[in-house]
């Protein structure tokens, strides 16, 4: 077995070594730049906002209606990046704002011109929160005033509990200075006596929760439903080039459905997602899960995939579910039929850094007072389910519970622990597409070199 094992390792770096060899020449080219007008975006995704670019390549933008959407042209330089697949925008480099007026189009007739108007996003937990709220206009600057002033008497706080962490210093030092001389005179001391005169620590001050950044002068977009065209008209009258554009305005088909974000405690940034009552969470072995129950509506998969980021691809037939809104006010439920194993609370949680570690990362519950955790913000929140590898190997359930007796709508989902059984053979079943691949790719290759 050990032999066969020690051929199967060195077969499996052959072959990715030669991919490789066969890839890195091509990947080692630089990219090439080009100059383009591109849209910039800012837009709503049903619970927060999110950015990105539409580059040459797209002719259609998506946004949800009857929303607030930010979108902006600017000259910049776009590159293709191999490895992702998808253009590049280089803003750093180049990100010249592109002046005129915006003009929407619906069966080829002009219904709306917008000018570019100020806005800010304010993101009520913080700038890492999960929601955000659009100010354009006057509101916008109200808001970064708002939050300037919060940072401004944070600072003094700051200043005044510095002042006072140095008198705090300089009167402890001086109390046990003070205990010390009296000990030696033959003093004695209780310890509740010792603790009610030591000089009190100040407490650090805490900094806003909330962010709001500093307006931006962009078109504003707020549609209903339907399909539009939009283009810049310059100062001059012309249309400008690289302008024109298809734009898409949707909405959900269903609302109010619940949704869970899985995280696993083993790769923390891969989470994943189980939308759907029907899906089977599978799990092998011993495993620690994080579970962020969502409320959820449910787009058009084509439409919301390209709202992400204009060049994914998405099926217009398929539906799919987008987070809206965390669920927060209930009780995570681990269930066996009907008995109920585990409650489990929902609790802040915080990442360390662990140089040397196995993971390298370390989860922990959150607290404010630890010096390594103050001024920080929780990474994430969730309920956390630790499932040993003794459980028996069954289905079980997780449900939310709102109060007791009293089940959330759509929270069910079904876990089903499965056996560490003939994992070898999924080793083959994984190489097996890279040997294809590896087949055709050569092929290829071979029938693009000319004969001699």
């Amino acid at each position: 077995m050990k032999i066969a094992k020690g051929r199967f390792v060195i077969f499996f770096i052959a072959v990715i070594g030669w991919i490789f060899c066969l890839v890195l020449p091509s990947a080692a080219q630089a990219p090439e730049l080009r100059e383009q007008l591109v849209y910039g975006l800012n837009v709503f995704n049903g619970r927060g906002y999110g950015g990105g670019f539409t580059p040459r390549t797209e002719d259609t933008i998506y946004l949800i209606a009857d929303k607030d959407n930010a979108i902006s042209a600017r000259i910049t330089l776009v590159y293709f990046w191999p490895i992702t697949g998808k253009y590049m925008a280089g803003f750093q480099i180049l990100n010249e704002e592109v002046e005129g007026t915006l003009e929407i189009l619906k069966r080829e007739k002009v219904i709306k011109t917008l000018e570019k108007e100020d806005n800010s996003l304010y993101y009520p937990e913080g700038y890492y929160g999960e929601s955000a709220l659009f100010y354009k206009g006057e509101e916008a600057h109200a808001y970064l005033e708002k939050f300037m002033k919060a940072i401004e008497e944070y600072y003094k706080q700051v200043a005044e509990y510095q002042q006072a962490q140095t008198e705090y210093q300089k009167n402890f030092d001086d109390f046990l200075e003070e205990i010390k001389k009296r000990r030696e005179a033959g003093e004695e001391f209780k310890k509740e006596e010792i603790e009610e005169r030591m000089p009190r620590e100040p407490k650090p001050p805490t900094p806003p929760q909330f962010y709001v950044t500093p307006p931006t002068k962009d078109y504003v977009i707020n549609l209903p439903v339907g399909r539009y065209k939009i283009r810049l008209r310059a100062e001059d009258g012309t249309i400008i080039q690289g302008s024109e554009k298809n734009l898409v305005l949707f909405t959900s088909r269903r609302t109010g459905g619940t949704g869970y974000e899985i995280i696993p405690g083993n790769r923390w940034t891969r989470r994943e997602s189980c939308d759907d009552p029907s899906w089977i969470i599978y799990l092998a072995g011993k495993n620690t899960l994080y579970f962020n129950p969502f409320v959820q509506d449910e787009y058009n998969e084509l439409y919301y995939n390209k709202l992400e980021d204009p060049q994914n691809s998405g099926r217009e037939e398929k539906w799919r579910w987008a987070h809206t809104k965390s669920i927060k006010d209930v009780t995570l439920l681990f269930e066996k039929g009907e008995e109920v194993l585990q409650r489990i609370e929902r609790v802040p949680y915080y990442v360390k850094q662990l140089p040397g570690a196995e993971l390298g990362y370390e989860i922990v519950e959150f607290n404010p007072e630890d010096m390594e955790m103050y001024g920080r913000q929780p990474t994430f929140e969730g309920y956390k389910l630790e499932l040993s590898s003794t459980l028996q190997k069954t289905n079980y359930e997780i449900n939310l519970e709102k109060e007791e007796g009293e089940l959330f709508p759509g929270g069910k989902r079904e876990i089903r622990l499965v056996r560490k059984e003939n994992a070898k053979s999924l080793y083959i079943l994984s190489i097996f597409p890279l040997v294809v691949g590896l087949v055709v790719f050569i092929g290829r290759r071979r029938k693009l070199i000319p004969k001699k």
